[in-house]
């Protein structure tokens, strides 16, 4: 019976060595992408809010880890009218963040349209969940910093029920942050 005890733990002992190797290597593997304050250190996640004249937007995520970004998860509410939208056949929603040198680029776009009848804005699961993007660091992603993150702006596209084309755009401001070293 002692020899069998030893010989799990000698067996466990082994597994986690190797495995132990393997996650050490992988992890010396992981690209460089080069320097930065946020660079491959760090777990960020910001969290952001907005509210406009006739739309607010809440929980807005920006995660950030060693190798990939991600954003989206918000949910947008419309401040309203609901009966100036219910025969809607298209909304588009753009979000977009100031890059290093000052300029907004598009994080995320999403387009809904009918043809054949309204698409029903205000019941659409879309506007509770607007998605979200998942992808490696873009070039100069290392470089922005909290500011930039901050400068994000979500763009509301929509007809209302005569078919006249509205946007506007919803300003957020970090809410929450929180960084895991």
């Amino acid at each position: 019976m002692k020899r069998t005890i030893i010989g799990l733990l000698s067996v466990i002992i082994a597994s986690n060595v190797v495995w132990g190797w393997l996650y050490l290597n992988k992890v010396n593997e992981q690209p460089n992408h080069g320097s930065s304050t946020t660079a491959n250190k760090a777990v960020q996640m910001y969290e952001l809010n907005g509210t406009g004249d006739l739309w607010d937007v809440s929980d807005y995520k920006i995660i950030i880890t060693p190798n990939q970004i991600q954003r989206g998860h918000a949910s947008l509410t419309f401040k309203g009218d609901p009966r100036s939208i219910t025969d809607s056949n298209y909304y588009k929603l753009d979000i977009q963040e100031k890059d290093p040198e000052g300029n907004y680029s598009k994080m995320l776009s999403h387009v809904a349209t009918s043809h054949d009848g309204p698409i029903t804005i205000l019941n659409n699961d879309n506007l509770k969940n607007i998605g979200y993007v998942t992808s490696d660091y873009a070039y100069d992603e290392l470089k922005k910093d909290r500011q930039n993150y901050a400068s994000t702006f979500l763009r509301v596209t929509w007809n209302d029920n005569d078919g006249k084309l509205h946007s506007e755009d919803i300003y957020l401001t970090i809410e929450n942050e929180i960084t895991l070293e």
